[in-house]
């Protein structure tokens, strides 16, 4: 029997974690749709059968929205709306019927041409945001037109206890019912970081590897995969020394999460004893009950925009009201900071393109521009308040003139509860996140008219080096450790502790363990990161020295590159803080605004 040959997929890590175990190959579903010539007597009839296939799929929907509500919360079940919402999207459906009249042809035939004329045009358009819808709108089809041709769909119900599942793409729906009890590891050919069945993998904490090109015409029965979601490699039939090095790996990783769990309850303070607020970035309510878990103290930065894309309508203050109370509730006493959207930019407001979305129309320039559905959600924000510490953050501010007019919609709807006799936290505290050069510069002035600031340095870094970190041509020239973004980082610390006020960072920069040496020196009160990454955090934290992390702060503030503070600190880090450098090569860097 001839030995398989090892072969290397290089994809996007999408979700942490080593898997390792036989391929399961996940077939998508491709109906074979035959064109049919309609009687007249027959149109109605079909135009009917037609109309009852999308009820039965709109009926398997809501259940799965009921089932997906239940084991993983109800704002996870919003990925479910957003497919019950393009199932029945008036337009597919009138065009649909208008076809079958019209062109007297079989309800199946009429309706893949609909989704063809569509999916052709949205390609075309080359945005993102509905470049990901895409797998959405498959799953939708695929299950209406089994429906219509008889036909079961795949089932990820099949696969064996410790399989690794490879597949072109995952149709979301499939992704939610995934069970990580079976399913070791994913593979996939497409799909991005953003996309729902990311954020579910990611949510289930499987590891995952999208974008492995090609992978599926190199399987054979029998193979074995390893997933390696940390460098975004998938590993087919991998060598007896390749399994070797990564057993030891892997060991050692097991090692190290035991012993980070042990951190869980352990506060986060420095080895001077300076207490630092460990809080977390948060999209989801299981990511906060992970958070939680990992012994979190607050929500640093809850992102609030996929209440927004998950809809093909702005959600209602009600809909936002509930899950911002529940997050509220579970974390009170400690704080839960909410950023009103954040849209625009790498997250697309539906329906609209241009030419420079990140200077464009985008966060508090659109809301501003929008009060209706930017008072909507400080009503539903300020409503939430009554249930916990909440505090609210306004995202990429740029003029104090912004903040201002910010804070009158809050005033506003402050007023409006008041009249309602609906209660609310009357000193909810107003932040300002700081990713603008010119915030950062003007820090002084904006902490006389906040109550916090918090540090968004993904888009600090990139606003301030002029470099897309989208753009892969330019991606090199994206660097934290850059000295314009660290005396912005400085000069906002320091100017908000001069106003008395506390200041935080929820970007990228504060789940770097170098990066957190820096922002314990420059003085920091608050980190915040993804939740997977709070203990990791924590122990470096645990292994700092304020004073000895000041003398390397002001030494790398004096550095001319990024390549010097880097160099100057992997240095001071060996020789001044011995048990951070002891842990750091089981730190892995994630995290981001």
């Amino acid at each position: 029997m001839s030995i398989k040959k090892e072969k290397i997929f290089h994809g996007i890590p999408v979700s942490s974690g080593f898997a390792r175990g036989p391929v399961f190959v996940y077939q998508p579903y491709l109906p074979v749709i035959s064109e049919r010539v309609l009687k007249p007597d027959d149109i109605d009839s079909e135009v009917e059968r037609f109309r009852r296939a999308v009820r039965n799929v709109e009926a398997e929907l809501r259940e799965l929205h009921q089932q997906v509500g239940r084991e993983m919360g109800k704002d996870f079940a919003e990925f479910i709306d957003v497919q019950l919402a393009l199932l029945t999207d008036e337009e597919v459906l009138n065009e649909t019927e208008r076809y079958i009249r019209e062109q007297l042809r079989n309800a199946e035939f009429a309706y893949s041409q609909t989704l063809k004329g569509l999916t052709v045009s949205g390609r075309a358009a080359q945005v993102p945001f509905f470049r990901e819808r895409f797998a959405d709108m498959a799953d939708v089809s695929a299950r209406v037109l089994s429906v219509l041709l008889g036909d079961n769909l795949p089932s990820i119900f099949g696969v064996k206890p410790g399989s690794v599942l490879v597949a072109h793409q995952l149709p979301p729906s499939d992704a939610a019912l995934l069970d990580p009890a079976k399913v070791a590891g994913i593979v996939l050919e497409a799909g991005g970081k953003t996309s729902h069945t990311a954020i579910m993998a990611k949510a289930k904490e499987i590891p995952a590897v999208f974008g492995a090109d090609a992978i599926l015409k190199m399987i054979q029965e029998g193979d074995e995969i390893l997933v390696d979601g940390y460098r975004g490699l998938a590993i087919l039939n991998p060598s007896a020394n390749r399994l070797k090095t990564y057993e030891a790996e892997i060991k050692r990783e097991q090692r190290r999460r035991a012993s980070l769990k042990a951190l869980v309850e352990e506060a986060p303070v420095t080895l001077d004893g300076k207490m630092i607020d460990l809080s977390a970035n948060v999209e989801f309510l299981i990511e906060a009950r992970q958070a939680k878990d990992n012994g979190a103290r607050g929500i640093g930065l809850f992102r609030t925009e996929y209440l927004f894309l998950a809809r093909r309508r702005p959600p209602t203050e009600e809909e936002q009201f509930e899950i911002y109370r529940d997050v509220a509730e579970l974390f009170r006493p400690f704080p839960v900071i909410i950023r009103t959207f954040d849209l625009g930019g790498d997250k697309v407001i539906p329906g609209y393109t241009e030419a420079n979305p990140f200077l464009g129309w985008r966060a508090i320039r659109f809301c501003l521009d929008d009060i209706a559905l930017f008072k909507n959600q400080l009503r539903a924000i300020l409503r939430a308040s009554a249930a916990g510490n909440v505090k609210i953050m306004f995202p990429m501010v740029a003029t104090i003139e912004e903040l201002r007019r910010a804070k009158l919609v809050l005033e506003e709807a402050k007023k409006e509860l008041r009249k309602e006799g609906k209660p609310f936290d009357e000193n909810v505290e107003v932040g300002v996140m700081v990713e603008t050069p010119s915030a950062a510069i003007l820090a002084q002035q904006f902490a006389r008219e906040s109550r916090f600031l918090s540090i968004g340095s993904n888009d600090l870094t990139q606003y301030t080096l002029a470099v897309d970190r989208g753009n892969e041509r330019v991606a090199r020239l994206f660097d934290h450790f850059h000295p314009a973004v660290l005396r912005l980082i400085k000069n906002t610390i320091d100017a908000a502790h001069e106003q008395g006020i506390w200041v935080g960072m929820c970007g990228e920069f504060g789940a770097d363990p170098m990066g957190v040496v820096l922002l314990l020196g420059m003085g920091v009160d608050e980190i915040s990161v993804v939740p997977g990454l709070l203990p990791e955090t924590k122990q470096v934290i645990r292994s700092i020295d304020t004073g000895v992390a000041a003398e390397v702060a002001h030494q790398a503030l004096k550095l001319s590159t990024a390549l010097e503070v880097e160099r100057l600190l992997e240095r001071e880090v060996h020789h001044r803080f011995t048990k951070l450098a002891r842990s750091l090569h089981a730190v892995k860097g994630a995290g981001g605004e």
